[in-house]
């Protein structure tokens, strides 16, 4: 072999191997993922698309993150019965969303909206922090995923859900019917009254309509509730404060560096016509700047701190009064789930469902049309009608048909099957 070759060959061995194992170790990983979870779905065809759809993160080396959302997205949407172009389209958004900021375990619960429709990163984004502060709310299931569902099949503004969501937990928090708040809210937005008047503005008219109606439900603030708000208001300002002391100190700290080269360079400027006593002075005057710099820096660095240490202050009372509305909502939830097993039991026995209620709860949603990964008016699938018919019978199915499947109930299965 002539000597060149023999020197690119070894070149080849050096600087290659290393990416080339990580990218057979990529490939069996997503392998093993499609063997273990596709059924109805192509896992030839979808590797290939993986591949093509991921260049740059497979090219890096594949996350555990980027493995765990095509796991759970493929493992949905084989069950579900979607294709695998739009799998890997799927696969895509969540990552994206979920690279921005948004919650795994609620983005997994909302991207079966994207099934039938077109749905952007920040919307997704968007809908799932959403879904994420209204579970730590007191407002009902039922009424805030339409409100989230409607937020992506309505185009609500992105910057501006949160504002809303915030507004609906807050009307529901001061004792205001859930429904009537979140109509409240919807209706102004179907009306164009956000461009008008500003997401703070909506939320605000919309709370204040529905207190009008119902002045008697209306529960002002508790001592606990305004002192958690006042932690809140003033975690906000330090954290204002803390980022203009982090700005005028970055400007010293950039001042001080270019009086540092200022003086490194008169010191090292050879200038026979320059009188030593003017460098002498010129200096001094140097130095008198960067010690005033220094001042300065260390004190805007102690006000950081200052504000970092009531920042820790008043993030360790916002977690803690959190803890505490955490324990008491699971404690509310244990008992709600104990009273619907026990209803779940005595309906078993007896091998009868509220009939009134269960056709009431059916008539509803007769006219609205199928769709997939809907939840709402505007179109809504089996796994989502099933639910709610349920949830009308006082007992909670999860949200998709694979998780729903595994539930036992005598009466439900058969309503199930139907369903679908």
């Amino acid at each position: 072999m002539p000597v060149r070759a023999i020197s690119l060959f070894f070149m080849l061995i050096i600087f290659h191997p290393v990416h080339s194992l990580s990218a057979t170790e990529d490939d069996a990983k997503i392998k093993d993922i499609l063997d273990r979870e596709c059924t109805n779905l192509k896992a030839d065809m979808l590797f290939d698309l993986i591949k093509r759809g991921f260049p740059s993160e497979i090219e890096k080396g594949l996350t555990s993150d980027l493995l765990r959302i095509m796991e759970g997205v493929v493992k949905r949407t084989d069950f579900d019965g979607i294709k695998e172009e739009k799998t890997v389209e799927i696969i895509r958004l969540v990552y994206d969303a979920f690279k921005k900021g948004a919650p795994l375990e609620y983005l997994d619960q909302i991207f079966d909206v994207a099934y039938a429709k077109t749905v952007s990163v920040d919307q997704l984004f968007a809908a799932a922090n959403a879904l994420k502060e209204f579970d730590d709310s007191d407002v009902p299931h039922e009424f805030y995923e339409e409100f989230v569902y409607r937020s992506i099949e309505d185009k609500w503004e992105t910057a501006a859900v949160p504002v809303l969501a915030r507004g609906f937990i807050y009307g529901v928090d001061r004792g205001l019917t859930p429904q009537r708040v979140a109509l409240s809210i919807m209706i102004d937005l179907e009306n164009g009254e956000l461009k008008r008047k500003g997401a703070d503005q909506l939320v605000l008219d919309a709370i204040k309509l529905v207190r009008n109606i119902e002045p008697e439900k209306w529960k002002p603030l508790s001592e606990a509730e305004k002192a958690l708000a006042a932690r809140r208001v003033k975690k906000n300002e330090l954290e204002r404060i803390k980022k203009i002391v982090e700005t005028k100190k970055a400007g010293k700290e950039t001042e001080k560096r270019k009086a540092e080269d200022e003086l490194k360079e008169i010191r090292e400027t050879r200038d026979e016509g320059r009188r030593q006593a003017d460098k002498e002075r010129l200096i001094k005057e140097m130095n008198a700047r960067l010690a005033a710099y220094q001042g300065e820096i260390l004190k805007y660095r102690k006000e950081q701190n200052d504000i970092e240490a009531a920042l820790n202050i008043q993030n360790e009372e916002i977690e803690r009064e959190k803890k505490q509305k955490a324990r008491e909502k699971e404690e509310k939830r244990r008992k709600e789930i104990g009273a619907m097993a026990r209803r779940a039991a005595e309906q078993g026995r007896s091998g009868n469902l509220d009939t009134d209620r269960l056709n009431s709860s059916i008539e509803r949603y007769i006219g609205i049309p199928y769709r997939f990964g809907g939840d709402s008016e505007n179109g809504i699938d089996c796994s989502a009608f099933t639910r709610r018919v349920y949830r009308d019978q006082g007992m909670e199915l999860p949200r998709t048909s694979r998780e729903q499947a595994a539930k036992e109930f005598r009466k439900g299965k058969v309503l199930h099957k139907e369903a679908c």
